[in-house]
């Protein structure tokens, strides 16, 4: 067994997988371009779950009377009952050479605030007013709505909103001992150095430096996030290869199966990938962790 075996196996899952979601990708390409590809797209949807919802108060302040109001909080009630809210994102979110800047950067989503359905599309009419909200695992914060316009989605308001009414959601991104950042730019320059394949890193807001919660992007325009998820997935087959090899007897022997029988395959989990031996049907590991070691392994067999 080795890597490559792995790599064979989970393109064709990554390939069904895509072709589920609602995209397509060539599967001519080596298994880094696949993986590239798959992961750009994955990372930009947002896992339907329930997760805590706010409004930020100077939303808030204007909802009542805001001519968007019906559509606003519609998605507030459609995101609060963790229910799927990505038709309301970019009619191009399955196209994975369409890069988001403001999402690689900033972790910030932009949704259109209309409720009907673009022609011959699962997606919304992609109308100028937008609805902008910062997004992790646990919480869906909606940050205020305003138009597409130039620089809008590199406006440093944004960030301002969660340093003045949510700072324990970027609390880990400050930049200790730091007054000041260079170059400065206003919103239509950042966005300027975006679109050019470039990634500032850092961004004052009053007072506090803060690293990109989003942590930035390449020069391909892919997000940090994107290419080091690929980086670790490849390496973390790789390393797994060689333990299954190194400690196949002992595996045998604890999974209950024979040389003959015994074959590992990479899987899509409820939350993680895992490797999953196919005769037994039993999870070993689960990404990111490793094996233990084959002295670990030899020392549980005795125990057994």
């Amino acid at each position: 067994m080795n890597n490559y075996i792995f790599e064979n196996q989970f393109k064709e899952d990554i390939l069904k997988e895509a072709s589920k979601i609602g995209f397509r990708i060539s599967n001519n390409k080596p298994f880094n371009k696949i993986l590239l590809e798959f992961i750009t797209v994955r990372l930009k949807l947002i896992e339907p779950r329930r997760r805590t919802v706010k409004m930020s108060p100077p939303l808030l302040n204007k909802l009542f009377t805001h001519h968007k109001r019906k559509e606003i909080e519609h998605l507030f009630h459609q995101a609060s009952s963790g229910n799927n809210i990505n038709r309301f994102q970019s009619k191009k979110l399955l196209q994975s050479r369409f890069h988001d800047h403001m999402l690689n950067e900033w972790h910030i989503y932009h949704f259109h605030l209309s409720l009907e359905l673009e022609n011959k599309s699962k997606y919304v009419k992609q109308v100028d007013d937008l609805l902008f909200a910062y997004v992790d695992q646990n919480h869906i914060i909606f940050l205020d709505a305003d138009k597409h316009k130039p620089g809008i989605f590199a406006n440093e308001k944004w960030l301002e909103i969660l340093h003045d009414f949510f700072p324990e959601l970027i609390s880990e991104f400050k930049v200790e001992h730091w007054k000041d950042v260079n170059p400065k730019v206003n919103a239509e320059e950042r966005q300027q150095i975006w679109d050019k394949g470039y990634t500032l890193g850092m961004t004052k807001i009053r007072d506090t430096i803060y690293f990109s919660p989003g942590i930035g992007r390449s020069t391909s325009g892919h997000g940090m996030d994107v290419t080091s998820n690929v980086g670790n997935i490849i390496r973390w087959m790789h390393k797994l290869d060689i333990q299954i090899s190194e400690c196949i007897q002992e595996l045998c022997i604890y999974l209950n199966t024979t040389k003959d029988k015994i074959d590992f395959k990479v899987i899509f989990g409820s939350e993680h990938l895992q490797v999953v031996e196919i005769s037994s049907k039993i999870s070993i590991v689960n990404f990111p962790e490793e094996l233990i070691s084959k002295k670990e392994l030899k020392e549980k067999l005795k125990s057994k």
